[in-house]
């Protein structure tokens, strides 16, 4: 049993905590007040379950208690309603106006932006087949299912603290994984095609970024402990990891694509997949609890060094120098992974100087700050569109549905309107097919199921549905509405088994519904073009703050943490870009953002990132081999340089152009590296391409904004 719970991932285990606590509430509110309250009580647990996502302990009765009191007012608001087909539907109106707008929150709004909607779904549901009980009494039973709900959800979080923060560590882990290896095969030149390469990398540093962003809400958010400061310095580590994966990215493409340019691009990128390769096995390690992996940085460096000897160059090829320096820093990655399984192995408590008060600046915002909603009070906001577009395509949807020849169930058109309709095309698209396809196996298992009259043993299939639904709502949305066609379907089941279940009218409400949701995406839309002009300022403006930070000499312990604040901005804000990008190749030709031009500017803008980390990382790790006073010196000089461009100070470009004197065309040559004790001259290279960059990022947003 112990084994079968170790290969359950977080999503499966936040999916069973769900089912389980489902059951519980129904079972403890059915045993003291009665069946008809022990089924409204189920309602308000499931409404409030979907806030109830993989979170420290102290965060969930913020997330979970707003969607259980949210759920007891809608079902008073359906109760007082029923009757009056105008109430209802302005009602409908109304509660998916207000539910989307919260969306002002961000992402961790989005469970909460769905609970109220749901919540109408099963009032309409229970006006149905009870509207003997008096509203408020409804609604109140409703209430303390969610609020009975909230206690479990606190209670699981608090049991399952340990592992949720392991596998959000293995998480990550495999993720920096991935990131290496499909960095690994752009250095060997195994992908296909610039922009396929540029795609891939994208795609990869979305996902990293979550999942490093994941692992640190959970980790630095934990009590300090000394497994928590092990997991800490583990986080720590990756991100730091991640930097260095970064600035692997320069210069390799210099070493040619002649023989034995492949051979040492062959030889670093088998390098890097070998460590790819013990990141995998941490992971595993983490996850399963088995042994840590045998590393040895000198082996490593030994095995890099004698593939590199070994590469036929020609006599006094200047490109040794810089594959001594793609050497160094790779080594920098090998001392890195091989720390970070030290430090899991280490049995002792090392003390460490992050304290909470450091990481909390990292750690995703909490609560509802009403001062969040502002800035969407107008018509250019996307979430006020989108609170629009819903408002209107809920109500069309269910004054439709009531008119239909089927109108027993008008609330299920609503439901897959609502389920189909997201905040841009591409998810959209990708739900309206997904929810077709999962309501047409859902009723295929009804047919099936329609065959067995036990009640309990039908209970049991509700129950797991409603875990199977809210563990793959977000990861594979085709099961999760498999699972939600099951509970649909399964209510009339269980209360008559001898019905027959409304196959043909769930079918139909859900291709309609799907129609619906995909028409309306088309009213009021939030064309992806929209947000550039926000998402360029804010890129320039934590871009810019981020030089600030990084082009520093020595910089002392309050301007590092400011350095790794700034950097996560920075990530934060580049991989909003890139999911602009993927999101943009589905919208209209005639809308859609020009794709060569916005990857250019995260090209550039990941290149500038990968530049101001290996100059940071060269001061700190270097700082003995270089000459103090001309780094001093030429720090300032590129930082001013630098911050004017990205804030777009008038003449900032010409100003900065060549403070050194030196032609930018001169940037792309290399000093010598091998035997060189002084290494200057690779900082003042970095810094002549960190200027270089930077006006050529903003050339590219000016460039992506202009078409």
């Amino acid at each position: 049993m112990k084994a079968f719970f170790r290969r359950l991932e977080a999503t499966h285990l936040n999916g069973l905590g769900v089912a389980l606590g489902v059951a519980g509430t129904h079972v403890l509110v059915g045993s003291l007040f009665g069946e008809t309250a022990g089924l409204a009580a189920v309602g308000g647990a499931v409404c409030a379950s979907l806030t109830d996502v993989p979170n420290p302990p102290q965060r969930v009765f913020k997330r979970v208690l707003p969607a259980a009191l949210a759920a007891g007012v809608v079902t008073l608001g359906v109760a007082l309603a029923h009757g009056s087909l105008a109430l209802t539907v302005a009602l409908v109106a109304v509660v998916a106006f207000l539910s989307l707008m919260t969306l002002a929150w961000g992402l961790r709004a989005g469970p909460l932006s769905f609970s109220p909607v749901l919540a109408l779904v099963f009032a309409m549901a229970w006006d149905r087949t009870a509207s003997h009980v008096p509203a408020l009494e409804h609604a109140l039973w409703v209430t303390l299912g969610g609020c009975v709900y909230a206690l479990w959800a606190r209670a699981a979080a608090t049991v399952l603290r340990h592992r949720l923060r392991a596998l959000a560590l293995v998480s990550a882990l495999r993720a920096t994984e991935q990131r290496m290896r499909s960095r690994a095969a752009r250095i060997a030149g195994a992908v296909g095609g610039e922009q396929a390469r540029i795609r891939l990398s994208i795609a990869d540093d979305v996902v990293l970024a979550d999942a490093l962003q994941a692992a640190r809400d959970q980790v630095f958010a934990a009590r300090r402990s000394p497994r928590s400061r092990k997991q800490t310095d583990l986080v720590l580590g990756l991100i730091e990891l991640r930097d260095l994966l970064l600035a692997s990215r320069l210069d390799t493409e210099l070493l040619g694509q002649d023989f034995p340019g492949r051979q040492w691009r062959s030889a670093l990128a088998d390098t890097l997949r070998q460590l790819a390769g013990v990141l995998g096995e941490l992971a595993h390690a983490i996850a399963f609890d088995t042994p840590l992996p045998d590393v040895s940085a000198d082996a490593w460096r030994a095995q890099l060094a004698a593939r590199l000897a070994a590469v036929s160059a020609p006599p006094g090829d200047s490109r040794n120098h810089l594959v001594s320096a793609l050497e160094t820093r790779l080594g920098h990655m090998m001392d890195d992974v091989a720390a970070m399984v030290a430090r899991q192995a280490r049995t002792d408590d090392v003390d460490s100087p992050w304290t909470p008060q450091k990481l909390a600046p990292f750690v995703s915002p909490e609560g509802w700050p009403l001062a969040a909603l502002r800035p969407h009070l107008n018509l250019q906001s996307n979430v006020m569109r989108h609170a629009l577009r819903s408002a209107l395509a809920l109500s069309f949807a269910y004054g439709l549905g009531a008119s239909l020849p089927w109108a027993a169930h008008p609330f299920w058109l609503m439901l897959s309107v609502a389920v189909v309709l997201r905040g841009n095309l591409e998810q959209t698209l990708s739900r309206r097919n997904e929810r077709i396809i999962g309501t047409v196996q859902g009723c295929l298992l009804v047919l099936v199921l329609a065959h067995v009259e036990w009640v309990p043993a039908l209970s049991v299939i509700f129950i797991a549905a409603v875990g199977v639904a809210h563990a793959y709502v977000n990861r594979r949305y085709r099961v999760a509405a498999t699972a939600a066609t099951l509970m649909a379907l399964l209510q009339p089941l269980m209360l008559d088994p001898s019905s027959h279940p409304f196959i043909g009218e769930r079918l139909a409400d859900t291709v309609i519904g799907a129609g619906l949701a995909w028409l309306f995406s088309f009213v009021l839309p939030s064309w992806e073009r929209a947000t550039v002009p926000r998402l360029a300022e804010q890129l320039r403006g934590t871009l810019a703050r981020h030089a600030g930070n990084m082009l520093q000499w020595l910089p002392s312990p309050e301007a590092q943490l400011a350095q790794r604040v700034s950097r996560q901005q920075a990530y934060t804000a580049l991989a909003a870009l890139a999911a602009a990008a993927q999101r943009t190749r589905v919208e209209p030709e005639s809308v859609r953002l020009p794709e060569a031009e916005i990857e250019s500017a995260l090209s550039h803008g990941y290149r500038l990132m990968a530049l101001l980390g290996a100059v940071q990382h060269q001061v700190q790790r270097r700082s003995a081999r270089l000459d103090a006073a001309k780094a001093e010196n030429s720090l300032p000089l590129a930082r001013k340089a630098c911050v004017d461009v990205l804030n777009d100070e008038p003449g900032a470009a010409e100003r900065g152009a060549d403070p050194a004197d030196i032609p930018d065309g001169d940037a792309g040559a290399w000093p010598e590296h091998l035997g060189q004790q002084d290494l200057t001259p690779w900082l003042l290279r970095r810094l002549r391409l960190c200027r270089i960059e930077a006006r050529e990022f903003v050339a590219a947003l000016n460039q992506l904004q202009a078409r």
